[in-house]
This record gives C-alpha cells, sequence and structure tokens, in this order.
C-alpha cells in the first residue's frame, strides 16, 4: 500500500503563509519569516512593479520566497467579465514575472472574488492554484487547487498553533497548516509579538515540519500523484522535475529523485 502523506526529507507536516498586496510591512514581516526559517507567498499586483527601481527592490525583497499574482490592479475576478478576468490575470503575470525572473503561476484571489468563471479565466492564463479567504480552520489539502482554502488568518494562528504542534505524533491529523492574511494589519506592537510566538512555536518542531512555498507544495503533491509504480509497488519512477518521499505498508519511506527509477 502506497501513501503520499510524508513530505520532504521525510517530514510528515507542512507550514506555509500567504500574505496579499505588497505592503510596505511585507520587509520586517520577511525579515520574521527569514530568522525562523519559513517560506511565505507573496500575492501582488503588478501595476505597482512597472519601473527599473521598484522591479529591482520587489526582487531583492521577496528573493527568498515566492511571488504570486493578486490581478493587475487588485480587480474582483468574480465581479467581472472572464475578458477582463484574462487582461488583469495576463498583465500581472507579466510584470511579476519581470521582478521574479521565473514563471508567476500561482494567485490569491482579491477579496476573495472568484466564480466558476473567472477560475476557468485564470487557469487559461497559465495560473495552477489560487488561495481564497476562507479559512477551514483545520489542515486538509485542497480538493480543487483554485479553491485553496487556508487554515485561518493569522490573527486566529494563536488559536491553532499549540494543538498543531501537539499532535505532531498523530498519525493522520493536521497535515498542513496554512496561515494568510495582510502585513499591514500588523499595526501595533502587540500584534507583532504574537506572531512572532507563532513563529517561534513552530520553529522549534522544525526537524518535523517542511516549511514550503504554495508553489513548492502544489509541485510536491502534483509530482507524488505523477509517480508511476509497478504493480508490486517496488518500483518507483519520477518523471518530474520534483523529488518525492511516498510510504509504503505505514513504514517504509520511499525516496524517488526527480527523473529517475527506484526499486525499494
Amino acid at each position: 500500500m502506497i501513501e503520499y502523506r510524508i513530505f520532504k526529507d521525510g517530514k510528515r507536516r507542512v507550514v506555509t503563509f500567504s500574505y496579499d498586496d505588497g505592503h510596505a510591512n511585507d520587509i520586517p514581516l520577511i525579515a520574521l519569516l527569514d530568522k525562523y526559517g519559513m517560506k511565505g507567498t507573496f500575492n501582488l499586483n503588478g501595476r505597482n512593479y512597472r519601473t527599473e527601481e521598484a522591479i529591482l527592490a520587489a526582487r531583492e525583497r521577496y528573493k527568498n520566497h515566492e511571488i504570486a499574482c493578486h490581478t493587475l490592479q487588485h480587480g474582483w475576478p468574480g465581479k467581472m467579465p472572464p475578458q477582463s478576468a484574462v487582461i488583469e490575470t495576463i498583465e500581472d503575470r507579466k510584470l511579476l514575472e519581470a521582478v521574479a525572473g521565473y514563471p508567476v503561476c500561482g494567485m490569491a484571489y482579491p477579496s476573495n472574488s472568484y466564480s466558476d468563471a473567472a477560475i476557468a479565466a485564470c487557469v487559461s492564463c497559465g495560473i495552477v492554484y489560487s488561495r481564497t479567504t476562507e479559512a477551514t480552520h483545520g489542515h486538509a489539502f485542497p480538493a480543487d487547487w483554485m479553491k485553496w482554502h487556508p487554515s485561518c488568518h493569522h490573527r486566529d494562528a494563536g488559536k491553532l498553533v499549540d494543538n498543531y504542534v501537539e499532535t505532531l505524533d498523530s498519525e493522520w491529523k493536521n497535515e498542513l497548516f496554512y496561515i494568510w492574511g495582510h502585513s499591514y494589519e500588523f499595526d501595533t506592537p502587540e500584534k507583532w509579538n504574537e506572531f512572532e510566538e507563532v513563529l517561534k512555536k513552530l520553529a522549534a518542531h522544525a526537524g518535523r515540519i517542511w516549511f514550503a512555498t504554495n508553489m513548492e507544495i502544489y509541485r510536491y503533491r502534483e509530482a507524488q500523484k505523477a509517480l508511476v509504480i509497478s504493480a508490486d509497488e517496488t518500483t518507483f519512477y519520477n518523471p518530474t522535475a520534483t523529488d518525492v518521499w511516498v510510504l509504503r505498508n505505514k513504514k517504509d519511506e520511499i525516496f524517488v529523485p526527480a527523473g529517475q527509477t527506484v526499486r525499494a
């Protein structure tokens, strides 16, 4: 029996962060994430990155994290015709890719505005996942990557983090902890301190948690599903560019490097 419930370096838990709008507070936020070895995805509006100065500043600011789309002008995809959703998304991608230096294929819906037509428009622009603001207060992976619901807003993370770290030994519970927000919401020292306490509690278990960007998680899960496995479950071919691990019979941790075949 093969199961996917194992992640990079054999870890059983994943934590990720997602922040919108590219506020100046991203700078101290990123400093905190870097301090504790965390990874975040920053969803930006391309209209703010048209000059060489803005491009270079953003490239340096987000170099250790993921840049993702948030529409060109912070438009509401669910409240516009598909034509406009396409323009807002593809033009955002173009400008952000000039900043990032890599294909920008992730997204968060501005103001949680989306619809089936908007999702189709975004997918046609090359978007592979998109985050909502609909907190689950749970820790499951999304059934639909284009409707990726986070665990909670950062203001509620303190209420969930203790249970999350206390259940690290559980075989099945709480695989993914996904925290989202806006850095401008850190408008008092108390809020910064509360958030740092969450990071400290997570970092204390760094040996057991994979801290990843949204895109790293998406690619890892898709790479797991792409494995070609022999009928007797002893041979594994990984056709992707992502190293993966799988679990066999609840005990054998099998590492399958990118592009390789492994017999185990």
